[in-house]
């Protein structure tokens, strides 16, 4: 199984998400992310049939939830777009915290910084009326309540690219 970590969104977040895509998507072009793919990645596990060992590690973490808010947007390497957030001690140190279960475990996940996003599109090409400042508007104006921690599986069903919860830890 193609596994990750990650923090998912309630229907109203993802509703505004999902919003912001669409009006990118109706002045660019590129594969644009369906509604309920939507996540913040915390730590991409990859090809592993060790689910029950992630389960295990992610069952001991200890950490409070918290919030943290939507802002900007941008694009990474290969049209990667992107909402992103504002910065946050605790979005940090809960990542590492999974981080560092996992690396115990023996897994060995991408040491690169961790910038935390919501990819909206990839192969993302913005066309001439597309405005970043506009489609900012459309992100979520509260901030978000991180209150559990996903372990998801990545599949693509009959071409289609589905992440699935099969795990879940509250936070304290």
């Amino acid at each position: 199984m193609r596994l990750f970590t990650a923090l998912c969104f309630d229907d109203e977040t993802k509703n505004a998400l999902f919003a912001a895509g669409k009006a990118a998507e109706n002045s660019s072009g590129g594969n644009f992310s369906a509604k309920e793919n939507l996540h913040l990645t915390l730590v991409f596990i990859g090809e592993t049939e060790r689910e029950d060992e992630i389960r295990s590690a992610l069952s001991k973490i200890e950490f409070p939830a918290f919030e943290f808010k939507i802002s900007g947007m941008g694009t990474f390497e290969k049209g990667i777009f992107w909402a992103g957030t504002e910065e946050n001690e605790k979005l940090q140190n809960l990542r590492k915290e999974v981080f560092e279960k996992l690396k115990n475990l023996g897994f060995e996940p991408e040491e690169r910084e961790f910038v935390p996003h919501i990819t909206l599109a990839r192969k993302f090409r913005p066309g001439e009326d597309f405005s970043a400042e506009e489609t900012e508007k459309l992100l979520p104006e509260k901030a978000v309540s991180a209150n559990r921690i996903s372990l998801m599986k990545s599949e693509r069903i009959e071409g289609v690219l589905k992440y699935t919860e099969i795990y879940s830890k509250k936070l304290l």
